[in-house]
């Protein structure tokens, strides 16, 4: 095929119209890809970074390199340059091909993205803004009729209020992950399974142990060997049942005379009310509930505290003596010889199902 030069008399030459059309196209990509991963793969969408974001604009770059030529072919545009009145045609004024589109989306990630390549991207970037503010044809456009319908204000308001929506969507996505897999009243083997949850979803690893549905902590079937120091025990879970159904849970961690530093228990403090409180219906979508109870807790460590959440009454009692707290998360022993740890905390509803 034979293709003639772009004309400059109708190019959009509106760098920052085709800068914001682009970021919301690839917001889209990134929230098709967070679906994924919170809803099928069960990862925590929240704490994304490192190598995880390098994984995560691949496969950005994949969806814009599938989707983007689909969009071209069928529609001329894109939902970003649907909002800011641009269109991509051939010069027959027909919609690209699949392959013509694949050609020049591959072109802008290379040549006008740098391929997200930190340092490099924003070189490329630059060098396409200077091209079009000194109206030249950006290169992965010499083949192609590119024109905006119109600059009207309206557009601006029009992309504001998607991008909102896509913050939404977001967020949305985030909360419905701490929304735990068992709802209302819970049997022991649910309250292990919430807990067993939220240990994955917010990435809190105790090495090779898990609670099995008894509420038991049970070894993983691998071959890890996971080297523990201070007093870091596993805290025993107790039942309060009615009908099959759970009322109250509590654990209690004592030491004497033990000459290794001990644990706070937040997170399994934290863990356990999440897999509580958070099955009760006050907990919906965008619930502070999570966030207040983490609060409370990592404010008191080693510290006596109390309070209602979702229906639930939470007391932490913890008395020790011959330990110098250093406001951390451990308390190492001022006299390993004589010396106390006692740490209990309940978790009880203030009804009971009928």
């Amino acid at each position: 095929m034979i293709y003639e030069t772009s004309n400059s008399n109708s190019y959009p030459f509106h760098p920052w119209r085709r800068y914001f059309a682009r970021t919301l196209d690839m917001l889209i990509y990134s929230i098709i890809w967070m679906v994924f991963l919170a809803f099928v793969f069960r990862v925590n969408v929240y704490n994304r970074s490192g190598i995880d974001s390098i994984l995560d604009t691949l496969v950005e770059f994949i969806m814009m390199l599938f989707l983007e030529p689909l969009w071209l072919h069928m529609f001329g545009t894109t939902p970003g340059k649907l909002i800011f009145g641009l269109r991509i045609e051939n010069k027959e004024g027909e919609h690209l091909s699949y392959i013509e589109g694949l050609d020049r989306t591959f072109r802008v990630i290379g040549t006008g993205m740098g391929f997200n390549i930190p340092i490099y991207n924003y070189i490329c970037l630059w060098k396409s803004y200077r091209m079009c503010i000194e109206n030249e044809i950006l290169p992965w456009d010499e083949y192609t009729s590119y024109a905006i319908k119109d600059t009207n204000w309206y557009r601006g308001c029009i992309y504001i209020f998607s991008y909102l929506v896509c913050f939404t969507v977001i967020a949305a996505i985030i909360s419905s992950q701490l929304i735990p897999p068992n709802k209302g009243d819970l049997t022991v083997a649910e309250f292990t399974e919430n807990y067993n949850y939220y240990s994955r979803i917010l990435d809190i690893d105790f090495g090779d142990k898990y609670l099995d549905k008894t509420g038991e902590w049970q070894n993983k079937k691998n071959d890890e060997h996971i080297i523990r120091i201070g007093l870091n025990k596993d805290p025993e879970f107790h039942f309060t049942t009615k009908d099959g159904y759970v009322t109250g849970i509590s654990f209690t961690v004592t030491a004497e005379n033990n000459d290794n530093f001990v644990s706070s228990y937040h997170e399994h403090m934290f863990l356990s009310s999440l897999s509580f409180s958070c099955a009760q219906n006050e907990m919906t979508l965008f619930s502070r509930i999570p966030k207040r109870i983490e609060n409370t807790i990592k404010n008191n460590l080693f510290n006596d505290f109390s309070f209602t959440e979702a229906g639930i009454n939470f007391v932490c009692t913890v008395e020790y003596s011959g330990y110098m707290n250093m406001q951390s998360d451990f308390m190492f022993p001022s006299n390993s010889e004589e010396n106390y740890f006692s740490l209990k905390y309940t978790m009880n509803k203030a009804y009971c199902p009928q």
